[in-house]
């Protein structure tokens, strides 16, 4: 499968160029904002139909699921046949380098997602190969990454640490397994094993305190599975541990929709999770955990868990379907479910389970479809808020006071998603400079993505007073959304 990769920008290119920040990790940052705030060149003046569009493609091998990464001018873009490339971004042209993590002479190939579920028109279409994005550690111009390959008939799971100028090997890839005590129902002999063919590994990955930390879920909730977390050292790329979300029960993916965790300043990582067996002491099926690495290991230090998990996990209403997001100096982590809701909880300690939920401090029904792609958050020139393209409505703005959310939305787009995911946001501006913030959107063009799709991309213009928004004109591959 051969893929377009589009580069959008102002007509002003080598001036652009210039004023770009590094884009090292899924979202901008550890707090998961998915917000530019160090954008000096696109604004609504220079965003419009006469001096914005595409102005040229990058051919790549196959499907791109990870979010493409920016260093120093180089657009660095991984696909699901194990291939890396890097661009030069400031024209169009060849890469500076691929890197083929593959030798189909010698039998080792991309998986094809058929061998896993049967299907080649489900989520996944084609090959699976690098699908949750990587992270980069500038300071040792490291690019980390999980590569799946088939291996002469196995299946195998690989970490790599890539150098950024060149694409080679900075350390030995660690091959992925591990092996933690367990009485699930395909456990053996006592231990639960990573399964690296069934385990699906759709989140970004975080580096944390000098670890490259990496979630699992599975493939069309396929059973047997079991969601895992484990870290590696950033150096050596050596196992430090491994955590197995359900042990002794079943499921406990973490996929978030591909968004990676959420990181707090002391470095303890917040993830969703999907499905699965709970018990509030080693199994947390169907929960939001706060992890912390200590000491070499991996341990749930806090816990939410709906009191209805199990009529959630019956409807397939669970959890999981996107990632957290922190506000930072509040404390409040924003979490999203299939039921449309968002909520929030304190970081601090999550909540627990209670029977009346009252470990939730907000929760605010969209009605537009599963949360999937999740929020963006930018506190501009009019206040904190929260922007969110669920994957049956439309763009939405929710004001952020006082650490809650204002449940009535206070700005509502026109166009309707196709299905999903909905709109994937990010936001760009000068800091929070009245009438620089823009809203990003990808989104399905014409049907669900849960069967394949192309992109779209929308640029929405956020001006000065928020009640002069409205829908302009459609450009080359953009809606522009501002005041006229």
């Amino acid at each position: 499968m051969q893929m377009r990769f589009s580069f959008l920008s102002a007509l002003l290119f080598s001036t652009f160029v210039s004023a770009q920040t590094d884009v090292v990790t899924n979202r901008y940052n550890q707090f998961s904002h998915g917000a530019n705030l160090h954008e000096s060149e696109l604004s609504p003046v220079n965003v419009n139909p006469r001096t914005f569009g595409k102005l040229y493609s990058y051919y790549v091998d196959g499907a791109v699921y990870a979010q493409p990464l920016y260093v120093d001018h180089t657009l660095f873009v991984a696909t699901m046949n194990d291939k890396i490339y890097a661009f030069d971004a400031t024209k169009p042209g060849p890469p500076k380098w691929l890197r083929d993590l593959t030798n189909e002479r010698a039998g080792f190939t991309p998986v094809p997602v058929s061998d896993i579920t049967n299907s080649n028109d489900l989520n996944i279409v084609g090959n699976v190969g690098i699908e949750g994005t990587p992270v980069i550690d500038v300071a040792s111009r490291a690019m980390y990454l999980v590569a799946r390959a088939k291996e002469n008939g196995n299946y195998f799971q690989r970490l790599y640490k890539l150098d950024l100028l060149t694409g080679n090997d900075l350390a030995t890839p660690a091959i992925i397994t591990a092996h933690v005590l367990g009485s699930a129902k395909d456990s053996r002999n006592g231990f639960v094993d990573f399964d690296p063919k069934a385990g699906n590994q759709r989140a970004a990955l975080a580096l944390v305190n000098g670890n490259v930390v990496i979630a699992w879920a599975s493939h069309e909730d396929i059973r047997p599975y079991h969601g895992w977390i484990m870290a590696y050292d950033a150096e050596k790329l050596r196992q430090v541990d491994a955590l197995c979300i359900t042990p002794d029960m079943a499921d406990g993916g973490i996929w978030q929709s591909g968004r990676g965790p959420a990181i707090d300043g002391a470095g303890a990582l917040y993830f969703e999770v999907g499905n699965g067996g709970w018990d509030g002491k080693r199994n947390f099926g169907n929960s939001v955990i706060k992890v912390r690495l200590d000491g070499g290991h991996l341990a749930v230090e806090s816990f939410y868990t709906p009191y209805d998990y199990q009529q959630q996990n019956e409807t397939d209403a669970d959890l999981g379907s996107s990632g957290p997001l922190l506000i930072p100096s509040t404390g409040v982590l924003v979490c999203g479910n299939k039921r449309g809701a968002l909520f929030l909880l304190q970081a601090s300690s999550l909540g627990g389970m209670t029977v009346s939920d009252q470990g939730v401090q907000q929760s605010v029904e969209l009605k537009s479809g599963r949360v999937l792609a999740g929020p963006s958050y930018w506190d501009g020139s009019m206040g904190p808020a929260l922007f969110i393209w669920n994957e049956a409505g439309v763009i939405e703005m929710l004001r952020f006071t006082d650490k809650l959310l204002n449940p009535v939305v206070a700005v509502r787009g026109k166009v309707v998603s196709h299905g999903s995911p909905g709109g994937a946001l990010t936001v760009s501006s000068a800091g929070a400079k009245a009438g620089t913030g823009i809203v990003w959107a990808t989104v399905g063009k014409n049907k669900s993505a849960d069967h394949g799709n192309a992109l779209e991309y929308y640029a929405h213009l956020m001006p000065k007073r928020w009640r002069n928004c409205g829908i302009a004109k459609r450009m080359p591959n953009a809606i522009v959304w501002g005041p006229w």
